[in-house]
């Protein structure tokens, strides 16, 4: 291992608490997630990366790109011995952390003032956006689904049909006739109920075609229309509450985000980071993709404080190694 690489390994181990590194097993099935703690080339094709999973310091030969130092990754085998990076979440703003160097004195963190302004601003655009939906919901108010247009024409003709149901009972003539068959017997009334009975639902079935034929020509075209329009409105109603609400929902989250950015911004200032350029732009915070890159940025460096303490790791340099203590070395590289 090349000198700068062990020298860098051994700064990255003290800033994150560890005294020691863990070499990963390589299987099929294999699968690590972490902090990149440091990563620097070995060759042309691969990449010295160290991991920080919160429970050990893993190193690897990786392929492919590798993300800026504090970003998160999965990683998975590649090639037999080597390793790829897979659901990489990188650090956004330019900002690269710097575990791989020791250095004195107090670091600067300015960045964390211009994140910590950065985050207010886009509390107050969250609530901006959050009130102008929440009247625009409001005004909308609450509107009842109608009927659908084969409802409608089942409900009229249902009604057409007790109408002709009343208008067509029994005549006088007919409750006569009736009356004096039964009168005769039961056999003599059977027939005429059985021929009284077909007379009247022929009538009925033929005066009911008749109605619901002039209904349709007549009536139905305007009644249709109107229930068409008022289906269509509802549609668009509809269509535009659940744009709205789903606005809310998002925007609720994401101001959830923020306050909690916040109150991590005061863990991330006390951690001390130290960190390579940021090119912040507080102008584009209107745009939804740069908003949610702050918020990410800084959930991901609120991941990075270290769970371990130092103590362990500070019996040793950072600039030489040990004369004695844990190997760092790992046996394939």
């Amino acid at each position: 291992m090349r000198t700068s690489i062990h020298n860098a390994l051994w700064a990255a181990l003290w800033n994150r608490g560890y005294d020691d590194v863990d070499e990963p097993v390589w299987l099929p099935d294999s699968g690590y997630a972490g902090l990149v703690a440091v990563a620097r080339p070995l060759d042309e094709q691969t990449t010295f990366v160290g991991v920080d999973t919160n429970e050990s310091f893993v190193v690897f030969r990786v392929t492919g790109a590798v993300p800026v130092v504090g970003s998160r990754v999965r990683v998975l085998p590649a090639a037999r011995e080597h390793w790829r990076l897979a659901d990489v979440y990188p650090l956004g703003l330019g900002l690269a952390l710097d575990f791989d160097e020791r250095t004195s004195g107090t670091p600067d963190l300015a960045w964390v003032g211009e994140l910590r302004t950065g985050v207010r601003a886009l509390r107050t655009i969250f609530d901006d956006r959050r009130d102008r939906l929440a009247a625009r919901r409001a005004q909308l108010g609450a509107l009842q689904e109608p009927a659908t247009v084969e409802a409608v024409w089942r409900d009229l003709v249902a009604t057409l049909g007790e109408r002709v149901q009343l208008e067509t009972e029994l005549t006088p003539q007919e409750h006569t006739a009736l009356a004096r068959a039964r009168a005769r017997g039961a056999r003599s009334a059977d027939e005429e109920e059985r021929r009284i009975g077909a007379v009247r639902q022929r009538r009925f079935t033929e005066r009911a075609n008749a109605e619901i034929a002039r209904f349709r020509e007549e009536e139905w075209p305007a009644i249709r229309d109107r229930a068409q329009a008022e289906n269509q409105r509802y549609a668009d109603y509809r269509g535009e509450v659940v744009k709205l609400e789903d606005a809310l929902a998002r925007i609720r989250s994401l101001s959830d985000r923020v306050v909690k950015a916040a109150e991590a911004l005061d863990a991330i200032e006390a951690a001390g980071f130290r960190v390579r350029g940021m090119t912040f732009d507080p102008a584009r915070l209107d745009e939804a993709a740069y908003g949610e890159e702050l918020l990410r940025t800084v959930e991901l460096l609120a991941a990075a404080i270290p769970k371990r303490g130092n103590a362990a790791a500070t019996s040793f340099s950072a600039y030489r190694a040990p004369t004695a203590g844990p190997s760092v070395i790992p046996p394939r590289f």
